[in-house]
């Protein structure tokens, strides 16, 4: 019986994690600054990772062929991220931009009849 509401609170500790990381990710992923600073600081330490492997670690690297292929791998997997990142924040702005337009053709088309409007008026009152 203890056993069992031992299991429950770790199972329950597990996916309050992976909640929790989730929850994360989507407010990194949904709000721009925050988008754009994680976009910022996974392309500074993607240059500095090529640029660790090419010079300092080159040498050490190339005596072992499974280092060589798993750092590389990892760079490319960052680049990769990177890359996709980079693209769905043109298209998040694309589509932000395109409903700040409707919003703002709206307003402006009810502006354009309160001005019909009191244009009507103005001639009625003369």
């Amino acid at each position: 019986m203890c056993f069992d509401s031992f299991v429950d609170e770790e199972r329950n500790d597990k996916t309050d994690k992976v909640a929790l990381g989730l929850a994360t990710g989507w407010i990194l992923i949904r709000h721009r600054p925050y988008r754009r600073n994680l976009l910022f600081v996974s392309t500074i330490v993607t240059l500095i990772l090529v640029f660790v492997g090419a010079i300092p670690l080159g040498p050490f690297l190339m005596e072992r062929p499974l280092g060589f292929t798993l750092f590389w791998l990892a760079c490319f997997s960052l680049v990769g991220f990177v890359f996709i990142l980079a693209i769905y924040d043109l298209i998040r702005i694309r589509t932000d931009h395109r409903h700040r337009m409707i919003e703002l053709e709206k307003e402006l088309a009810e502006a354009a009849d309160e001005a019909r409007e009191m244009a009507a008026q103005e001639l009625e009152s003369e």
